[in-house]
């Protein structure tokens, strides 16, 4: 009651709003299996290391067992993800941290579906901290349908 009389201003609340997950889909065309390898094996080729890694365009990106790592060019190497979940031509779960604290990662799901002339991938990116943590991770993870263009260049379609 004391407060209404106060001549403070209200606080405001460290949580942000309820952030949904980042999505993005493109069509590619090539078969579940093509579309997979490309976006796995081949993430080397076809990510934007310029403008989105740790060490620039000069690096390597790709999967190691169980991670995904990139590597500059004097050996220094970063660890971007962790897979929780592998299914090939079908889907890929990752625990995600590109540039942010592996403390806090949040949970990235790429799936592969037949689709008329080739696959559709579909990408979700959620899992957020709270707070102010997590509306700068969801800030920071937003240009998924820049980079999800690239894979579909990449891989003979039109991003």
């Amino acid at each position: 009651m004391d407060e209404l009389f106060s001549d403070r201003a209200p606080q405001q609340s460290s949580s942000p709003p309820n952030l949904g997950a980042r999505e993005a889909e493109v069509r590619v065309p090539a078969d579940q299996e093509q579309a997979f390898e490309g976006f796995t094996e081949l993430i080397h080729l076809w990510w934007p290391l310029a403008e989105y890694s740790a060490f620039g365009a000069e690096s390597h990106l790709g999967f190691e067992g169980q991670s995904l790592v990139e590597e500059a060019l004097d050996g220094r190497q970063y660890l971007w993800a962790t897979v929780r979940d592998w299914q090939p031509a079908a889907a890929l779960r990752l625990e995600f941290y590109l540039g942010d604290d592996p403390a806090t990662p949040t949970r990235l799901s790429v799936s592969f579906e037949a689709a008329e002339k080739g696959t559709l991938v579909r990408l979700i990116h959620d899992g957020w901290a709270t707070g102010a943590r997590g509306a700068a991770q969801y800030q920071k993870y937003s240009e998924w349908p820049l980079i999800l263009g690239r894979y579909a260049r990449f891989m003979g379609g039109v991003g």
